[in-house]
């Protein structure tokens, strides 16, 4: 098996999770696989020891210039990725070895450094959603995901805020060694089956929490109490005491999303857990989550997650 070498780059002011994340993740493939052909290595602008946002210290086995041809280098986000002088640094080193190189994986607003050097010009791209405005502003060449994951566009990827790098990870073990060992992997780090790179970079209720307010305060928690039960238009805006046409309007613009939709989030997560926490045929499912029709149920459920409830459940619970 060829051997694929994963760099990851050090330096001041990194955000430790964005490297130790992936890094545990391209680890984790000797853990399920006889032959990883994974090496992985720590470069630094030279060989010394770099010290992370929250402290963290990790030493770089290489400088820049004694870095060998790598298969795959992952550029970690943090205040230090938007810093002037690292930008300075780094920046003609990420441009240079960007042409040997098969993949330059950003995480979270490590996507600063990859469009400082040029290598996001024209290029769909994301980042930590704090940073999203600030990063178009910078670069207004790139074209914003805001909401995704991550965005892979062959050589180039970049990933949304710090624990996406390891959906990132997984979705690249994935490409390099297939589905069976990607799954392998995420159960054996007690993770979700990797998420799709356009699911939003919100769980629904953190999201509705962030944009809502005081109108929809305890809608959340009244539409999760009620998921078996119809939850129309009708009943979300007599709840909050709205007409139809003013609760779906602000609704709309506060949250970011339609009412049903949201709905329906709320009630393919709570299916997501049912599934893995009990084996309760689908009808029962469905029913529990407010779908009558079970066949609706399995095609909104893959729809979401990209694979049927059946298929879910036999890889978390196997």
């Amino acid at each position: 098996m060829i051997t694929r070498q994963i760099g990851f780059l050090l330096f001041e002011g990194m955000n430790a999770l964005d490297l130790t994340g992936p890094m545990e993740t391209f680890h984790t493939v000797a853990d399920v696989c006889p032959h990883s052909p994974y090496e992985l290595v720590f470069i630094g602008p030279d060989a010394s020891t770099f010290t992370s946002e929250s402290g963290l210290q990790m030493t770089a086995g290489v400088g820049l210039n004694a870095c060998g041809k790598l298969d795959t280098l992952i550029i970690p986000g943090g205040s230090g990725s938007r810093s002037t002088e690292n930008q300075r640094l780094l920046s003609p080193w990420l441009a240079a070895i960007s042409t040997s190189t098969r993949r330059m994986v950003s995480i979270c607003t490590g996507a600063f450094l990859l469009a400082s050097c040029g290598l996001l010009n024209g290029k769909k791209a994301t980042t930590h959603w704090a940073f999203t405005d600030e990063l178009v502003r910078t670069y207004p060449s790139i074209t914003l995901a805001a909401d995704a994951l991550y965005v892979d566009t062959g050589n180039i990827a970049t990933s949304a805020g710090i624990t996406s790098g390891i959906d990132l990870a997984l979705k690249l073990i994935d490409d390099d060694l297939g589905t069976t060992v990607a799954t392998d992997v995420a159960r054996y780090l007690v993770v979700h089956l990797r998420r799709a790179g356009d699911q939003a970079q919100f769980s629904v209720p953190l999201q509705y929490q962030i944009k809502a307010g005081s109108p929809f305060a305890d809608l959340t928690g009244w539409i999760l109490n009620n998921l078996s039960s119809e939850l129309s238009i009708r009943h979300l805006a007599n709840h909050c005491g709205m007409s139809e046409r003013n609760f779906c309007r602000r609704f709309q613009q506060r949250v970011g999303t339609s009412p049903g939709r949201y709905v329906e989030h709320l009630r393919l997560d709570y299916a997501r857990e049912l599934l893995v926490a009990h084996s309760w045929p689908l009808s029962q499912i469905s029913g529990a989550c407010g779908y009558s029709n079970p066949d609706m149920f399995r095609r909104a459920f893959a729809r979401r997650f990209g694979l049927s409830p059946n298929a879910y459940r036999l890889r978390f619970t196997r």
